[in-house]
């Protein structure tokens, strides 16, 4: 298995499937976590003050008890997304490598006739969402406007260029309908 450290990650198995328990250590065999978890669980390790945990320990072992893994981890020299077997480190302590993240979209009218937002489709990525549900006030009057608010996480760890397009469709009481696209990168 990978380690992104130089300590020791032993595979002894073929590894858990589905289930699996995890049971970290410190180097003074003090137990820090024993839980049972499913692939994509995140496992929480408490640290005491006394705690002896320069070096932590970990066994991935099977519903059975058969140790599928064995992972040291040297605290000293931590970076978050650094992966260890099976284990990845997303957090530590305050240090988070998601954080919440509040895009808002401010939606103007600059015409000379009131205006209802009738669409404001978001895409990123190949996720493409009509945020009309979350707009403040679909019917914007002239020199008003509105926003919309999308709330999500963000992982700083990774270093990926997102891009959003946003596109604002509006009719007005009577003629064509308006729109307006706009492109942001993060």
């Amino acid at each position: 298995s990978f380690n992104s450290q130089d300590d020791t990650c032993e595979d002894i198995g073929r590894g858990p499937s589905i289930s699996a328990r995890i049971e970290c250590r410190d180097s003074e065999m003090n137990i820090l976590s024993d839980s049972s978890v499913v692939v994509g669980d995140r496992v929480t390790l408490l640290l005491r003050e006394s705690s002896a945990a320069d070096l932590i320990s970990c066994e991935i072992k099977n519903t059975d008890d058969t140790v599928e893994q064995t992972l040291v981890i040297d605290t000293t020299a931590l970076n978050l997304k650094d992966t260890f077997g099976s284990i990845q480190l997303e957090s530590c302590d305050k240090q988070s490598c998601f954080v919440p993240i509040t895009y808002t979209y401010n939606i103007m009218n600059i015409g000379d006739t009131p205006m209802e937002v009738t669409t404001v489709m978001r895409t990123r990525g190949t996720s493409m969402v009509d945020l009309i549900g979350i707009v403040e006030d679909r019917n914007v009057e002239v020199g008003e406007s509105t926003v919309a608010r999308e709330i999500k996480e963000l992982d700083v760890c990774v270093n990926v260029d997102e891009e959003t397009r946003i596109r604002v469709e509006a009719d007005p009481p009577q003629g064509i309908p308006c729109f307006s696209e706009d492109d942001y990168e993060l």
